[in-house]
């Protein structure tokens, strides 16, 4: 059994996401619900969980204060938001879990199995510490984007990244060193991470970092050169601006 914290300020949030789990997630116990952030710490230091579900935004302390009591945690956490766009973006970056409420029943059975799935994660610390940043400075470019694999969380420098490719539900990243890395993420993904970065998608199937562009190839539809020689295919609606972009390079 998953021996889960239920942690929010919203009445009905909570009731809502205790029968959820009841009803979709036999495999979880739920061993308290807290409906403030000093309740919640003062529970996970009773019952010592698997898993927090975390409410970000609560009066008093905010869920990070909660998680900041912590710093060797024993527990993942899976967070519960109402925030927008940008937030989203922020978890992504830091390759942590998250539901957006109203939480869909399929997207928290997802979200459960993932944690079933997962070896205990190890780099929990600096994950949050990248989307404390996010959300104290939401305008700047984060130094490192957290990407996850079937074996670890990796932190990477998006300056590094050549390209990326898509594979079906997965995106592969080709690095400046000919080093390359299957991330558990589609490409639609990638690209809303990298967005900050000079990255452009100039094809269904690649983002480009613009940074590493030798040449435009007017052949065969046209083509991008990157600066290890491989060659990627543009679509046609991309031709214009990305002649126009390596123009203004120059």
């Amino acid at each position: 059994m998953i021996k889960a914290i239920l942690i929010d300020d919203e009445k009905n949030a909570l009731e809502m996401l205790e029968w959820q789990l009841q009803n979709y997630c036999p495999q979880v116990e739920i061993a308290a619900i807290c409906n403030s952030a000093d309740k919640g710490i003062a529970a996970i230091k009773l019952h010592q969980p698997h898993v927090l579900f975390l409410d970000i935004e609560m009066p008093k302390k905010n869920g990070f204060e909660v998680l900041q009591q912590f710093p060797n945690p024993g527990f993942e956490v899976i967070f519960t938001t109402a925030y927008n766009q940008f937030a989203l973006k922020a978890f992504r970056v830091a390759a942590l879990d998250y539901l957006l409420k109203p939480i869909d029943a399929n997207d928290l059975v997802a979200a459960v199995s993932r944690l079933e799935n997962r070896d205990r994660n190890n780099h929990f610390q600096e994950q949050l510490d990248i989307i404390i940043k996010q959300f104290r400075q939401p305008n700047q470019v984060p130094e490192k984007i957290c990407f996850s694999t079937l074996e670890a969380v990796h932190f990477i420098n998006p300056e590094n990244i050549l390209y990326c490719q898509s594979s079906s539900n997965y995106t592969n990243l080709f690095f400046v060193d000919g080093a390359k890395m299957l991330v558990s993420k589609p490409l639609k993904e990638v690209e809303e991470m990298l967005s900050g970065f000079r990255f452009l998608r100039i094809h269904h199937s690649y983002a480009i970092n613009l940074k590493y562009v030798n040449r435009y190839v007017k052949a065969d539809g046209g083509a991008v050169e990157m600066s290890n020689g491989d060659l990627l295919p543009v679509s046609r609606q991309i031709k214009d601006r990305i002649v126009d972009l390596l123009m203004n390079r120059m």
